[in-house]
């Protein structure tokens, strides 16, 4: 069974690639990262996983960002929904199972031939707010749904093979159906079309392209009507997403560790520099080791909590260390500077650090953190 450390035996190669190109998308890195097992890690053992727990898949994730914060973004995607598809089947409603079961199954035999699945769900002025969306599914005679709208950060771009993508859809054409559901389409299905017009100032070989749909037919949804809401996947997503710049801040540290300094003040402002990241990385972990679907609204706003504090303090504390590291480190392509600009894209954004600190000021509670 694969275990979170044996991701870091592949580190030294992820980072060489990193190194030689760091524009390109990794698709060695990606490849050698399903070889070894780490997308189907969260799955069951009888669907070919090693059972990992959230703690264990974000530990891996932040392995990987240590080394590449792109493939650990493009990594995190479908990493979720094997966390997803990991569940305890006793966990889903009992109508929902047989139809679970050949989902869990499909996915499984995806991952075992290295399809990506990536994450299409953000859009323009949404805010992240799944009530924002106006993406739309429409059900046509033949029971297929069509997926019209457009997203952007399709993380993974022409290189993932499968988008699960939200999308509003009428209650009479998915009985039970919540704000929005998950969606899964072939990122080649007619109507797709993949953009080309990332540019981000990190996160460069993540392929992170905008996607607009027409009509675009979906192979079906993820989950079942009302599976956002009943199964509360979002803090599985959240959890990983901080983990990639927590492995960012983690990078530079190493990298700043080569040489470190002489002066006893210096050292001092390192030491303090590990203890907040040490800090950020058990809060994180200690966080994830508590998921468990339908976990509850407390527990939600914990995630996001935990999500927002991380990414924060975790792309200051980068910010500060690379000044920290001066002009040694003032290289556009050296490995603090990409850690640096990686610890900002994408993962600070999902949903944006406004929209996190406006939900938890609406929902703010004592009671929460009181002991039961």
């Amino acid at each position: 069974m694969l275990h979170p450390q044996d991701i870091a035996e592949l580190a030294p190669g992820i980072l060489a690639r990193e190194s030689a190109d760091p524009e390109s998308y990794p698709s060695e890195t990606i490849a050698e990262l399903f070889r070894a097992g780490m997308i189907a890690a969260p799955l069951r053992s009888e669907d070919g996983g090693s059972g990992w727990s959230l703690a264990q898949t974000t530990e891996a994730v932040e392995l990987v960002a240590r080394a590449s914060g792109s493939a650990a973004l493009i990594v995190a995607m479908p990493l979720g929904v094997s966390g997803i598809y990991g569940a305890d089947p006793d966990e889903i409603p009992p109508a929902h199972r047989d139809a679970w079961r050949a989902q869990v199954q499909a996915y499984a035999a995806d991952v075992a031939e290295g399809r990506l699945y990536a994450a299409v769900n953000s859009e323009k002025g949404a805010g992240g707010s799944l009530a924002a969306i106006t993406t739309v599914a429409e059900k046509d005679a033949s029971g297929v749904f069509h997926i019209t709208g457009d997203k952007i950060l399709g993380t993974g771009g022409k290189f993932a093979h499968t988008f699960y993508s939200s999308a509003k859809v009428n209650a009479e054409d998915m009985p039970g159906a919540g704000i929005v559901e998950f969606f899964m389409l072939n990122s080649d299905a007619p109507g797709v079309t993949v953009k080309q017009d990332w540019d981000g100032f990190g996160m460069r070989s993540s392929e992170s392209q905008s996607v607009r749909y027409d009509s675009a037919p979906a192979r079906g949804i993820l989950g079942y009507p009302n599976f956002i809401a009943d199964f509360q996947p979002l803090a599985l997503w959240f959890t990983l997403f901080a983990a990639v710049p927590l492995g960012c801040t983690g990078a530079i540290l190493t990298e700043l560790g080569k040489t470190p300094p002489t002066s006893p003040a210096l050292r001092l402002h390192l030491s303090e520099a590990v203890m907040r990241y040490e800090a950020a990385r058990a809060y994180l972990l200690q966080v994830a080791s508590e998921f468990r679907p339908a976990a509850g609204p407390a527990y939600g706003a914990r995630v996001m909590r935990a999500k927002t504090y991380v990414a924060q303090e975790m792309t200051k504390l980068a910010a500060e260390l690379f000044a920290f590291g001066g002009g040694s480190q003032y290289r556009r392509t050296g490995r603090a500077a990409r850690a640096f600009a990686d610890s900002f894209a994408g993962t600070a954004l999902r949903p944006p650090l406004v929209l996190a600190l406006d939900s938890m000021l609406e929902n703010f509670s004592l009671g929460e953190l009181a002991p039961d």
